[in-house]
Formats: C-alpha cells, structure tokens, sequence
C-alpha cells in the first residue's frame, strides 16, 4: 500500500508540475502580449509620421498657394471659369453686377468685387460712372480671349 508520506510527495510533486506549467503559460502570454504591443506601437509610430507628413505637405501647398496669390501678379493663364464667362458675356454686351449675381448664383457684392477686379485689371472697362454700374470688354480681355480661345 501506498502510505501517506508518498501521496504527500506525489501531491507536492503535481502541485509543483502545475505551478510550472502556469509560469510557462504566462510567460507565454506575457511575451504574446509584448509581440501585439510592438506591432500596435508601430502602427502607431506609423501614423503619427504619416500624420505628420501629410501635415508637412498641407502646409507646404498653402504656403505656395498664398505665394501664388499674393507674391506675384495673375498672368493671362490665371484666369479662373467665372471670370471668363463673364469676358465671353461682355464681348456681346454690356454687364452688370446684377447679371453676373443672377448668371452664376452669387451674391450680388461678390459680382460688384468680380467685375472691379477685371475692370482694374483692364480686362473690363467700366461704360458710365452712375450706378448700375455696366462694363465691356477691354483691349486685355479681347487679347486674353483671343489667345485662349
């Protein structure tokens, strides 16, 4: 028979056997653990850069964009869809804020500002000085429409 001391000693041999077994598994797990922390703080690590980059880039473009509008003067190339309809509208008459406004589905003050800076620019002239205000086509807008179209 077996006596008591043995079954003590199995006991103790089992119980020593799990605990083993139990550190390897957290261990284990602990490593696993480690392995999808590095993957997610690359990913991470990944993003911000991206993030940044993409940041950098943005800022980049604004910075030339404002350079573009602002350091140097529109050369005849730089004239946007609107402005040209309103040239090919002026060269069959006379315009006026209130035609752009009802054309294009602005608002009236942002036509008075459209029509100014062509008028400025020369490619609009300005036909009476009362309000309101009427243009035609310029020498500069014949020439630009020429050249483009």
């Amino acid at each position: 028979m077996i006596n008591i001391t043995t079954i003590s000693f199995l006991m103790s041999f089992f119980s020593l056997v799990i605990s083993i077994l139990t550190f390897l598994l957290i261990f284990r797990l602990i490593n696993k653990v480690k392995e999808e922390y590095n993957v997610f703080s690359d990913i991470t690590k990944e993003y911000i850069i991206k993030k940044k980059i993409q940041n950098d880039i943005d800022s980049l473009n604004f910075n030339n964009q404002v350079k573009t509008h602002v350091d140097r003067p529109k050369t005849q190339n730089e004239l946007n869809k609107t402005q040209v309809e309103i040239l090919k509208i002026a060269t069959s008459m006379p315009i006026t804020a209130r035609d752009v406004m009802q054309k294009f589905n602005i608002t009236r003050e942002h036509a008075s500002r459209m029509l100014s800076l062509l008028n400025k620019e020369g490619y609009l002239k300005k036909v009476n000085e009362s309000k309101p205000y009427k243009y035609i086509i310029d020498d500069k807008g014949r020439q630009y429409m020429s050249d483009v179209y």
